[in-house]
């Protein structure tokens, strides 16, 4: 993680923890997840079916679970594969962008800069972007 990157975290700290609450979310729909899906700290019976040890891997679980097969998962160096399914994408898509404070960090401001991209989460490692035209485009820092 680069020295800017850092800054940037430490500095939105405050800003990151009240929206992981919930609060500041105006959208029922992004107000679920973040409750729901993202920072849901209920235990889930498939963790130790699914053998999920650490939180990211119960996260990713999660999404999955919320949005079925209309989630796609990028991980390392994917601006070729985000442009596809950008270009294809359909309103009920979910995009998971891996690592968007390192080798995708590029990726991660194109997708910002996108106006394809309407909904857009940052998990601090991991970016959710949701391609639906019907709601506002936003950025959540959580």
């Amino acid at each position: 993680m680069n020295f800017a990157r850092t800054l940037y975290i430490i500095l939105t700290y405050p800003q990151r923890l009240r929206h992981r609450l919930g609060f500041g979310v105006h959208s029922p729909w992004a107000y679920e997840l973040v409750r729901d899906v993202f920072f849901e700290k209920l235990h889930y019976y498939a963790y130790e079916e699914q053998q999920l040890k650490t939180e990211t891997e119960r996260q990713l679980w999660r999404i999955k679970n919320r949005f079925g097969s209309d989630l796609v998962v990028l991980s390392d160096s994917a601006l070729n594969e985000y442009e596809k399914v950008a270009s294809t994408a359909c309103p009920e898509t979910i995009l998971v962008l891996e690592n968007i404070d390192g080798v995708n960090a590029e990726v991660w401001s194109r997708v910002l800069a996108d106006s394809r991209a309407t909904v857009t989460f940052d998990l601090m490692k991991r970016g959710v972007i949701s391609f639906d035209p019907k709601r506002i485009k936003q950025n959540y820092i959580l």
